[in-house]
């Protein structure tokens, strides 16, 4: 099981026609409802998120300030400059290009911004950090207090937002991944004699994520810790649902524990789809590209077993 092949076969699977519909009509709509639910609550969820910040030391508070203000930055420079570049070339490219090269053209051009500015902070990291502490020091604890708690709001709301999105992506999982696999996996057998047995169920797996998210809440106060902890959350959630879901759909038996030799390719996969929820624009892909990864290694792995038979 190679994962570079599997990478590859799931970024252009990405671009499909089909499954870009199913990416915006379940990823717009549910982003816009959790928009309005939050300007429509907004003083609520502020009021909740300061009553937390309120035990936060004003030290770690400041720290804390300083990372979500360089992040938030890093953030805003990627969008501007994809914006930018979009507007003066975009019409261009789509003159040039196929519909489906456009597409690779957004996601090359928001990875090279993401790794472009991130070199650039990462580098200017102590100067920047330095600046930025100096200037919450001047302000007084209510107003980084509530900074700070308006930040917390979103970030608890991003978090409902990738839940739910992951939900959402069961409906469309099917018909889209058997589409592929009539497209490019049309001679491979799938046994159904001998499926593997679903044991999870999706539910349980969300309410795991909820729970580690509430008990594990404190580290997010700790920057660098915190992006940590929030990588393994969503490469946990996506590593056990998707990888049970297309094996109940795809393995045998045999083949589900021949998979789990490989465990440290298929955590690196979901590492991988995990990633994509920090960049803006493609967090909207993420949950589709972790599923897909998944079927693309299960069916290599069926290859090579008809290859070796």
């Amino acid at each position: 099981m190679k994962i570079t092949s599997c990478l590859v076969k799931s970024f252009r699977d990405l671009f499909n026609q089909e499954i870009l519909k199913a990416v915006l009509i379940s990823a717009l709509p549910l982003f816009l409802f959790y928009l309005l639910l939050l300007s429509l609550f907004w003083n609520q969820i502020i009021t909740f998120a300061n009553f937390i910040i309120s035990w936060v030391p004003f030290s770690i508070l400041r720290l804390n300030g300083a990372f979500f203000i360089l992040f938030f930055l890093w953030f805003i420079s990627v969008v501007v400059s994809f914006a930018f570049v979009t507007a003066l070339l975009g019409p261009l490219l789509l003159r040039k290009f196929k519909e489906v090269g456009y597409y690779f053209y957004i996601l090359i051009t928001i990875l090279f911004f993401s790794v472009f500015y991130a070199v650039i902070f990462v580098s200017e990291w102590d100067y920047i950090n330095t600046e930025v502490q100096k200037f919450l020091t001047l302000l007084p604890f209510d107003t980084v207090s509530k900074g700070v708690g308006a930040i917390v709001a979103v970030y608890i709301f991003y978090n409902l937002f990738i839940l739910s999105l992951f939900g959402i992506i069961f409906i469309f999982a099917k018909p889209f991944l058997e589409a592929i696999r009539e497209l490019e996996y049309p001679d491979v057998e799938i046994n159904t004699e001998d499926k593997f047995a679903l044991k999870r169920v999706i539910i349980k797996d969300i309410f795991m994520f909820l729970a580690l998210f509430m008990i594990l809440f404190p580290l997010f106060f700790i920057p660098v810790i915190n992006i940590g902890v929030q990588w393994f959350l969503w490469t946990k959630l996506y590593h056990d649902s998707f990888l049970y879901f297309v094996c109940k759909e795809y393995c045998s038996k045999e083949e589900f524990e021949e998979l789990k030799k490989h465990e440290l390719k298929t955590i690196l996969i979901a590492v991988i789809a995990a990633s994509f929820n920090f960049l803006p624009i493609v967090n909207f892909f993420a949950p589709f590209f972790a599923i897909i990864m998944f079927f693309h290694c299960i069916m290599e792995l069926k290859l090579k077993k008809e290859v070796n038979a």
